[in-house]
C-alpha cells in the first residue's frame, strides 16, 4: 500500500504509449501507478518500495520480463507480490515458462481495459489477504 492509502501497482513496459494507457486508467480506478521501462529498471523500484501488484511485460531490453520474475520470486519479501504478465508475445511456451516463474496471471496483447482493471483488482484483493499485517 502506498503512503496516499491507495493501492500501488508497479508498471514494467518499455513501451511508454501503453505505460501511460496503464497509467490513466489504473488512476482512474484509484491506484497509484508507478513505472519502470525495463525488467532492471523495475527490479530496483520492486526492491526500492514493494507495490501490491506488478504488471510485466516479457520481451523489453536490459533485463527481460523473465529475468524479472526470476530475481523477484529468489528473494523472500517479494514471494507474494502478485505479479501479472501483459504481452505480445502468442507463444503457449511463454505462458508455461512465465507460470513456472510463478507469474499469478497471463494476459495477452492486445488486451480490454476492463478486463485487466478487473484482474488487478482481483489480485490487490487476494494480495491483501494473504499478506501479514504490519506489526
Amino acid at each position: 500500500m502506498s503512503d496516499a492509502g491507495k493501492p500501488a501497482i508497479l508498471v514494467v513496459e518499455d513501451d511508454a504509449d501503453l505505460r501511460k494507457i496503464l497509467r490513466l486508467q489504473l488512476t482512474s480506478q484509484g491506484y497509484e501507478v508507478r513505472e519502470a521501462e525495463n525488467g532492471a529498471e523495475g527490479f530496483a523500484a520492486l526492491r526500492a518500495s514493494t507495490p501490491d501488484c506488478v504488471i510485466l511485460d516479457l520481451m523489453m531490453p536490459v533485463m527481460d520480463g523473465f529475468g524479472f520474475l526470476k530475481r523477484a520470486r529468489a528473494i523472500d519479501g517479494l514471494t507474494a507480490v502478485p505479479i501479472l504478465i501483459l504481452t505480445a508475445s502468442e507463444d503457449e511456451r511463454n505462458r508455461i515458462r512465465g507460470y513456472q516463474y510463478q507469474a499469478d496471471a497471463y494476459m495477452g496483447k492486445p488486451y480490454d481495459l476492463e478486463e485487466l482493471t478487473a484482474k488487478v483488482d482481483e489480485l490487490v484483493a487476494q494480495n491483501a489477504i494473504t499478506s501479514p499485517l504490519p506489526a
